[in-house]
């Protein structure tokens, strides 16, 4: 154990830069600073998206943040060595963002982190550049972490195939020791969270996001988990195509945090459970049947099915 009680695999806010190397490409506001900005300067939400070669679906993203109605956002881009005209689109915004750098990178979690250590803000969210947030939702998830203390909140998730909206589910912190119960774009951390429970795991390559849940849990974290729609999710990403290696992955989280869960016999059984699981999923979702992908979110999902419309409520 390291001397903050982490595991030695995970690694800590200190271990990443807090500005962006010399030798990095980079822009957006920050560039512009003088030394000596006051702290008071500082927004109180940063969103961090990483991204390569997402010249296609990035602004979408982008103006999803930065139309935003909440006030004080700083809007962190880390981009893994675009070769598709990400970067122009990224200098053409540079008055619209705080900061953004390209350089290689060690994978998704090393992108992850270094966004999260270029952040100012009290609150942080991750936002993948394919997907977007619903308008007005920064400023409901920071009235909702005020209101409650929770030093993480979640809330509900649309998924999109192509430009068809497929099924809203709800965001369970609750059902984390079972499965990824959270949909990661909708999650908001305290910043202090990432300095007592550590960074995304680098020999995680799928499921990082849901063995730091399922770690900041089993530490204690508080979550709130807010009853409205927060962010989009369009199919086919690379968790979809993966996905048997990311149960892998969430199997070997389990392992590490949750009580009963380590060992040979545990690890394959859920496995093979989550497996079986998954497939069922996606030959229910290939039929079409709503009645059936209902039924589904209903018995085998660890996540509810609430909706197969956008939900409105703001």
């Amino acid at each position: 154990m390291a001397a903050n009680g982490t595991l030695p695999e995970v690694p800590l806010l200190d271990d990443y830069a807090a500005l962006p190397l010399p030798e990095s490409r980079k822009g957006g506001r920050r560039t512009l600073e003088v030394s000596g900005t006051s702290a008071s300067a500082f927004p109180s939400m940063s969103i961090v998206t990483i991204v390569r070669n997402g010249v296609r679906t990035l602004p979408r993203t982008l103006d999803s943040v930065l139309s935003q109605d909440f006030p004080n956002i700083e809007y962190i881009i880390v981009d893994g060595g675009s070769t598709d005209g990400t970067l122009d689109l990224l200098q053409a915004n540079q008055n619209r963002i705080g900061l953004w750098i390209s350089e290689a990178d060690r994978g998704i979690s090393d992108a992850f982190n270094k966004g999260i250590a270029l952040s100012r803000g009290e609150f942080i969210g991750i936002l993948n550049s394919d997907d977007w947030y619903e308008p007005g939702a920064i400023g409901a998830v920071v009235a909702e972490m005020g209101r409650t203390g929770a030093d993480i909140a979640c809330g509900r998730l649309q998924y999109w195939d192509g430009s068809r909206r497929t099924y809203l589910v709800t965001s369970d912190p609750a059902l984390l020791p079972s499965g990824m119960s959270v949909g990661h774009p909708t999650v908001f951390v305290r910043r202090d969270c990432y300095h007592k429970y550590g960074l995304f795991r680098l020999d995680f390559r799928l499921a990082m996001d849901y063995e730091w849940l399922l770690r900041a849990k089993a530490a204690g974290a508080q979550f709130a988990a807010i009853d409205r729609c927060i962010a989009n999710m369009q199919g086919g990403g690379v968790g979809d195509r993966r996905w048997r290696e990311s149960q892998r992955e969430v199997a070997r989280a389990r392992s590490l945090h949750v009580k009963g869960a380590a060992g040979a016999l545990a690890y394959h059984s859920f496995v093979i459970r989550r497996i079986f699981i998954g497939s069922v999923r996606r030959l229910v979702d290939a039929t079409g049947l709503s009645v059936l992908r209902r039924a589904y979110h209903r018995w085998l999902s660890p996540i509810t099915i609430t909706s197969n419309q956008r939900d409105d409520r703001h």
